[in-house]
């Protein structure tokens, strides 16, 4: 949790640079600097008291000149990152993971100085990419993308990639999932260098949500198929199809043709889970579908996606969505009701 107390008894503002990588998604750069600009201000000007600003804010491309974004847009930075001397903490946007071999000349040397110099760093969505390539994720918990998590574990093995996380906050380093956790990222910062009182202001004043401690809501499941294994997806097509039958490794491993030691470690290298997590993530998201568009009591959809234990069903549903199912209920029907 962040230091409630603040680290701001200083008499300067913290030393922040966001990072602006190539083809990033300028919402990862415009809101933190919103954020971070504006703690310590808006609310002061709002409040009819003296503003003081909190950080002083820059933004660094890799190298000289405009940054082009994904969507077209060319942003100028305040600088060069190496011309950075020293940060109190360093943001890294959203990254172009095909361009990562691009990282080591330029961005992860400079990433790296800064680090050991004593800067706290953070990632935004595939930031996350930039800070394992420079090997500062090593054995650390972290989180990115929902989308790009095959990819990120097949490239960085030695990571402790938790996707259903929207936070994670390990020693000096933090990541955050999807392009708007940026928010609950800079405000968990605000609160970290100044304070709750400071994080509280800019979140009333610039109207921000309050924490969504996870993002595994907004994933499409379908994602974990990109793989080229037959056998492997055969079995994921059987998990499909007899959802609410008793399936175990045993039944699978004979779907796939092969031994069960086998089948778990061609499983686990397709997929990235084990097959059982696999099972429990299918079931959870059939469970949310039909939650949102079935009128069927809890006990009735759990066992209609294979938990004859109601109350396992409950458990493992709010460990992978950070919500009961009756609450995503409500939530779900609520957005229907609205569109």
């Amino acid at each position: 949790m962040p230091n409630n107390e603040g680290k701001q008894a200083r008499n300067r503002p913290v030393e922040v640079a966001i990072l602006a990588m190539p083809g990033t998604l300028p919402t990862t750069v415009a809101g933190p600097m919103d954020i971070f600009t504006q703690a310590g201000r808006l609310w002061n000007q709002l409040c009819e008291t003296n503003p003081a600003p909190y950080f002083n804010v820059r933004l660094a491309g890799v190298g000289a000149g405009e940054v082009r974004c994904l969507n077209g847009l060319r942003l100028v930075p305040h600088c060069a990152l190496s011309e950075i001397a020293a940060a109190d903490l360093v943001i890294v946007t959203a990254a172009n993971v095909a361009e990562r071999g691009d990282w080591a000349r330029d961005v992860i040397p400079e990433l790296l100085r800064l680090h050991r110099q004593g800067a706290q760093l953070a990632s935004i969505c595939t930031g996350a990419f930039v800070l394992a390539e420079a090997g500062l994720l090593n054995g650390r918990a972290a989180t990115t993308h929902w989308g790009f998590v095959p990819m990120f574990r097949q490239c960085y093995p030695e990571v402790d990639l938790r996707p259903e996380r929207m936070l994670t906050h390990d020693g000096d380093i933090l990541c955050s999932g999807g392009i708007n956790a940026y928010a609950e990222l800079c405000l968990y910062l605000v609160e970290h260098w100044c304070g709750y009182q400071a994080a509280d202001h800019v979140a009333r004043a610039l109207v921000l949500d309050g924490w969504r401690e996870r993002q595994t809501a907004y994933a499409l499941f379908d994602f974990q198929k990109k793989h080229e294994d037959a056998a492997v997806l055969r079995a994921q097509r059987h998990m499909e199809q007899h959802l609410a039958e008793p399936l175990n490794v045993e039944v699978l491993a004979g779907v796939a043709t092969m031994s069960e030691r086998n089948f778990k470690r061609r499983f686990k290298k397709a997929t990235g889970d084990t097959p059982n997590e696999y099972l429990q993530r299918l079931r959870i998201e059939s469970a949310k579908h039909r939650l949102a568009h079935a009128a069927e009591g809890i006990d009735a959809i759990a066992a209609q996606v294979g938990y004859r234990d109601v109350a396992h069903f409950r458990q493992v549903f709010k460990q992978m969505t950070g919500t009961t199912p009756n609450a995503w209920r409500a939530r779900m029907k609520a957005a229907i009701a609205a569109a």
